[in-house]
């Protein structure tokens, strides 16, 4: 049951009454916008070079869509891709075969995998011709690889049906004396002999020989030097340097006078040896290793001979030209002029003179050359007025 007391109703509210809006105030009519700008036309862009128009139509053609333009040109790019997939299959197939096959299959680098190349027969001439027949030549194995053929310079002529074999071989001994260089007698080690062989008997020999002449060394150019830099005034600039940077002279390496060891060209001889026998010469021209000598001098002082300038002179004037390399048939077309002093040749004392042409030669009073000659007699030597060489002459003092 409720309790206190109960509520009185209310009374209801009066409803206020509205109050009137005044009336909205007309609005100015609006200004008449102004007409609008006709657009410019639009440019009409040509065409982009390089496509060609397209074709009509022919009969029977129909006209793709541009979807069915599009599914054609999308089965160009698996032709490209396939082209891209074998290229690079290709560079990793060159890549095994050159880097990794070679690791497991062994390199031919390694020690280990080369192969040692067996030795083989050398190659040498099958038929050695004499004349025009042939003998076989020399056949051999692989162990002599390392074999060569060297044809040797040897020439051999035969002289024959000769009325005098010996007299020619005089004459050809005399022509050799005479030559340009000339030849010397000798023996067999080369010393030259002053005996002439029997050249009436029916058979003998008799060996000529001369000196050939060394290659000259060969002469290693030399850089030129290279001036030092110029400033800008045209004189060349100079160089700091600290006194303690120059080395002393004290310190500086002493050269030897002895000339470094130098592998020098071995003495070769030009020998000709002249057999003679009953209606025939033979004439064997070689090079051998070796050089053409005098005999030694005599031992005892007392029984070795000495000679003047005026023996000297008259020695010179004595002998042919052929003997001393010069031109004609005799001295007399010569003067001779010996000089004051002497000159020592392998520690031997030696006589200059000088040899002049004659006044009435075709070159009168010219320079022909200077000879040396020992004063023991033994040795002359003639001295190449080109070279300044001396050459060692086939010599007996009269």
């Amino acid at each position: 049951m409720p309790f206190g007391k109960p509520k009185e109703p209310k009374a209801p509210k009066e409803k206020k009454p509205r109050k009137e809006k005044p009336p909205k105030k007309e609005k100015p009519p609006k200004k008449p916008k102004p007409p609008k700008k006709p657009k410019p036309p639009k440019k009409v862009r040509p065409p982009k070079k390089g496509k060609p128009p397209k074709k009509p139509l022919e009969e029977g053609e129909e006209l793709l869509e541009e979807g069915e333009e599009l599914e054609q040109g999308k089965g160009k790019k698996p032709i490209v891709l396939i082209l891209i997939i074998v290229a690079v299959l290709a560079v990793i197939g060159v890549v095994v075969w050159k880097f990794v096959l070679p690791r497991f299959m062994g390199s031919k680098d390694d020690p280990a995998v080369v192969e040692t190349e067996e030795p083989q027969p050398p190659v040498l001439p099958e038929n050695l011709m004499v004349g025009e027949e042939a003998v076989p030549g020399m056949t051999l194995d692989a162990n002599e690889s390392g074999a060569e053929a060297v044809l040797a310079k040897t020439i051999t002529y035969t002289y024959t049906n000769l009325n005098d074999a010996g007299a020619a071989a005089e004459t050809y001994v005399n022509q050799l004396k005479s030559a340009d260089p000339s030849f010397s007698m000798v023996d067999e080690e080369f010393v030259r002999i002053s005996e002439d062989p029997d050249y009436t008997a029916k058979e003998g020999m008799v060996l000529m020989a001369r000196n050939l002449p060394k290659p000259e060394p060969e002469v290693e150019e030399t850089p030129e030097p290279t001036d030092p830099p110029e400033d800008e005034s045209g004189e060349p600039e100079e160089t700091e340097t600290a006194e303690t940077d120059a080395p002393e002279a004290s310190d500086a390496p002493e050269e030897s006078g002895e000339p470094e060891p130098s592998d020098e060209a071995p003495d070769m001889v030009l020998t000709v040896r002249i057999t003679w026998s009953e209606g025939q010469c033979v004439v064997t021209a070689d090079e051998e290793e070796g050089k053409v000598t005098s005999p030694p001098p005599a031992s005892n002082p007392a029984t070795r001979p000495s000679i003047g300038v005026r023996d000297a002179e008259a020695q010179i004037l004595s002998m042919e030209p052929g003997e001393l390399g010069l031109e004609g048939t005799s001295m007399s077309d010569y003067e001779v002029f010996p000089q004051s002093g002497t000159e020592l040749v392998n520690g031997v004392t030696c006589i200059r003179l000088d040899v002049y042409n004659g006044s009435s030669g075709p070159r009168p009073y010219e320079f022909e050359g200077s000879y040396l000659m020992s004063i023991d007699g033994a040795h002359l030597y003639r001295l190449d007025p080109v070279t300044n060489q001396l050459e060692e002459l086939d010599f007996t003092f009269e």
